[in-house]
């Protein structure tokens, strides 16, 4: 009797703990949520200046920090149900992190977020409650969520703390430097500083830069040191590709702050990526310092066996096949021919070059990580079988940090050598690719082939940005090309490759509507390709030539559709012939752009 009620105390004692755990980890994001919003909130206050607007994201940033303060105690008192065996040390904590909140909320009703030294001040507390929350947040990712030490000094993983309290220093001192007002800006010289006058202001303009020099330094030897010891860790080299990218970002940010393009609301980007930066720095160190109780991803095995050595050629072949080059010649030749578009002729050279580089790194990043997400489903596919991640040629982690690589690096490239726009419109389809369609809609909604090709009609506005540093309706008329051109172009495929698409359980429109239905809507989207390749004439960029061959090819793809629709199965032969011709189709449309110019 003793014994039972004895197991049944210890049960009910487990349920508690782990209601509070959940409580603890749900308050915990919720806090480091509320805390990064908070921080774009005063960023938002300064950068309004005053007048109505201003209120408003007062309002707003004076709300927030009252939401952040109650969820840090709804965490502490997740904590002191679910933690209880953590003592004195935990508690003492989560105390410091109260007490953060609370200085940033004081800060921000005493008006402190205005003007004067203490407007510096505030963004550094800020980042460190939302990097604060964030460790806290990793250190409850596993089984255990505390060791008996605290100490986050060990091995190499010191490295990107390091990293983290220089980029502190960098948001430190560029707020100090804000709140002393326009007389202390540089005036040129980047990444040096030239044209100040006063000698403190000069010190600490160099104290600045050389901080983000030793950040920039240290990530990269995090950067190397984790693909070299922890290729078998997706979640560090995610974390670590994450850190790369929001550098990057910050260092171009910096760059057109000091040269006066950077706009108002820029400068809360500037300030929202430094404090996201800081966050995953930290997050990175905590997760690999405590990397034995993490998680894992989903299918990946936590000591993979590598496979065995090749030849230089083999590897460096199934490294271009993570890329899909065939698919990455389609989307070239549409970024290319935008790029001649908006020139109005033969674009640079030089520039055309980096700029289809980037954009072949971009979307061949994006490939490759969405074979690394959809690696059970091509395992079953007779049609992706063979490709490197399914055959067992290359391992999971190493596809995923070559996809996060890759894209960080084709950021970098664009952001340098050609311009931002052309850099954020990469990233942004690189992002819609692997986690809108890759992750949500392709195994979720019929309609996954049709929002998603969203992501591939983004090369034309890559490629017209690259020429002209912004985008006109001429450029969104190529994007709405290639959007209309994508369903009818992976339907004829999903036709003749139906049982591959069941067997794998991805809801395409063949295997949930049926073949009649998807010959129909081919053929609707094959009719609403030829408004769509005219309205490029009414904007008045290509000739009557352009006008007269596209609506020819748009009646050819209506005459295969139509084809399509009389052919039953298990007769393929239009299909494929659709699928094949599709591909003809686009390339010819924007070779006709090329060639009748105005």
């Amino acid at each position: 009797m003793f014994d039972v009620k004895t197991g049944r105390e210890e049960e009910k004692g487990r349920k508690l703990r782990g209601m509070g755990n959940r409580t603890f980890r749900y308050a915990v994001l919720a806090a480091a949520a509320l805390a990064y919003l908070l921080v774009m909130a005063g960023g938002a206050v300064r950068a309004a200046g005053a007048g109505d607007a201003a209120a408003l994201w007062i309002l707003a940033y004076r709300t927030l920090a009252a939401m952040v303060l109650g969820a840090a105690g709804v965490a502490a008192f997740g904590a002191g149900r679910a933690l209880q065996r953590v003592g004195y040390a935990v508690a003492a904590g989560l105390g410091g992190l109260v007490t953060l909140g609370a200085v940033a909320l004081v800060d921000s009703f005493t008006g402190a977020v205005g003007s004067g030294s203490l407007s510096a001040v505030h963004p550094s507390v800020a980042a460190a409650f939302v990097a604060s929350w964030l460790a806290a947040t990793v250190f409850i990712g596993g089984e255990q969520p505390y060791h008996s030490r605290l100490s986050m000094f060990r091995s190499q993983w010191q490295v990107p703390l390091y990293a983290a309290l220089a980029t502190y220093a960098v948001v430190f001192l560029g707020s100090y430097i804000k709140s002393l007002g326009p007389a202390a800006a540089c005036a040129g010289g980047w990444p040096l500083c030239t044209g100040t006058a006063d000698a403190g202001v000069l010190a600490i303009h160099l104290l600045h830069r050389a901080a983000a020099a030793l950040a920039g330094g240290l990530l990269l030897y995090t950067l190397a040191f984790v693909w070299r010891k922890h290729q078998n860790r997706p979640a560090l080299l995610v974390l670590t590709g994450t850190a790369v990218v929001l550098y990057t970002v910050e260092v171009i940010l910096g760059r057109q702050a000091q040269q006066g393009m950077l706009p108002a609301l820029g400068a809360v980007g500037h300030l929202a990526a430094a404090t996201a930066l800081i966050g995953t720095l930290v997050a990175l160190a905590v997760a690999g310092y405590y990397a034995p109780s993490l998680p894992t991803v989903a299918g990946a095995s936590v000591a993979m066996a590598l496979p065995e050595p090749r030849r230089f050629s083999e590897v460096a072949r199934d490294y271009l096949a993570l890329t899909k080059p065939r698919i990455l010649v389609l989307l070239l030749i549409t970024g290319y021919a935008a790029m001649w578009v908006a020139a109005g002729g033969f674009p640079d050279p030089v520039l055309s070059l980096v700029a289809m580089t980037g954009l072949a790194m971009s979307c061949g990043a994006a490939n490759a990580i969405n074979m690394w997400y959809d690696r059970d489903i091509d395992s079953v596919m007779n049609r992706t079988q063979k490709r490197p991640l399914p055959a067992g040629r290359l391992t999971p982690a190493q596809v995923l940090a070559f996809g996060v690589l890759t894209g960080a690096l084709s950021f970098v490239l664009l952001a340098f050598a050609v311009n931002l726009m052309a850099a954020v419109l990469s990233l942004a389809g690189l992002l819609f690719y692997v986690c809108i369609y890759t992750m949500w809609l392709k195994r979720s909604t019929t309609q996954n082939i049709v929002i998603g090709g969203a992501a591939g009609a983004v090369p034309p506005l890559v490629g017209w940005a690259a020429v002209t540093g912004d985008l006109s309706w001429a450029a969104w008329v190529m994007f709405l090309i290639v959007f209309m051109w994508t369903p009818p172009h992976f339907w004829a495929l999903a036709l003749f490759r139906n049982d591959d698409y069941r067997r794998a359980g991805v809801p395409m429109l063949p295997v949930v509507k049926g073949e009649r239905h998807t010959k129909w809507q081919i053929l609707a989207y094959a009719a609403g390709m030829i408004p769509a390749t005219a309205a490029l004439y009414w904007t008045g960029v290509v000739g009557e030539a352009y006008l007269w061959v596209t609506t020819l090819l748009g009646a050819s793809m209506v005459v295969a559709a139509v084809a399509l629709l009389r052919e039953r199965l298990p007769a393929k032969k239009w299909a494929v012939r659709t699928f094949v011709w599709s591909i003809f189709w686009l390339g010819l449309v924007f070779a006709a752009m090329v060639l009748d110019l105005r």
